[in-house]
């Protein structure tokens, strides 16, 4: 089964309140460094509405992208073009097969994080069993078995590419039916932005 394209639900919330779940997930701490609203938000281009996929199959491609969240153009690192990366949602039960092309400079990789898999398909590289990560330009396949249900979220493991926007949530979906009822759920993912190169910030 291919996967299907999403939006996430609330994407019926008001503008303000929208701006403000992104900015939990890309601004964090922002307001703590003294960021106010208007300059966050100078962008509003960057205000999307998060793809969520669903199904078996996955093709995800980590690229490089022009942002600019606080009136200063800077480049991230994205998946399918999405910052955060899109909502991975599952079933528990099913085998998925993710095909990650790296369309970086560098090499790149995605450790499912309290995924329980082989080593082999954890994605750190030169840790995980014969996996020395994803070369430019090279498409690498992950195919597990999902033995548990949960939140939980993918990331880079190589550089700082987690820092500079390579990360997204997980859902999976248990088998047997919730025992309560809901119209809608939510993913609120927290993160920081800084337009520092991440290797200066970590220097510090």
């Amino acid at each position: 089964m291919r996967n299907k394209k999403t939006a996430i639900p609330g994407a019926g919330l008001s503008l303000s309140r929208r701006r403000f779940v992104q900015g939990m997930a890309m601004g964090g701490v922002a307001a703590s460094m003294g960021l106010t609203s208007r300059a966050l938000w100078a962008n509003t281009d960057q205000q999307q509405k998060i793809p969520t996929l669903t199904g078996t199959d996955f093709d995800l491609t980590i690229a490089e992208q022009a942002v600019n969240f606080t009136g200063t153009p800077r480049i991230a690192t994205t998946v399918n073009g999405s910052l955060p990366a899109p909502v991975l949602r599952w079933k528990e039960g099913d085998t998925v097969t993710l095909r990650v092309k790296n369309n970086l400079p560098e090499s790149s990789s995605i450790h499912w994080h309290g995924i329980i898999l082989p080593s082999r398909m954890d994605g750190v590289p030169n840790i995980s069993d014969g996996f020395p990560g994803i070369a430019p330009g090279t498409t690498h396949e992950y195919r597990f078995k999902l033995v548990q249900s949960g939140t939980y979220w993918y990331h880079s493991h190589s550089g700082f590419q987690e820092q500079t926007g390579l990360y997204g949530p997980i859902i999976v979906d248990p088998i047997e039916p919730e025992p309560f009822t809901y119209d809608r759920d939510y993913v609120v993912m927290l993160s920081d932005w800084t337009d520092e190169d991440p290797t200066v910030v970590y220097a510090k």
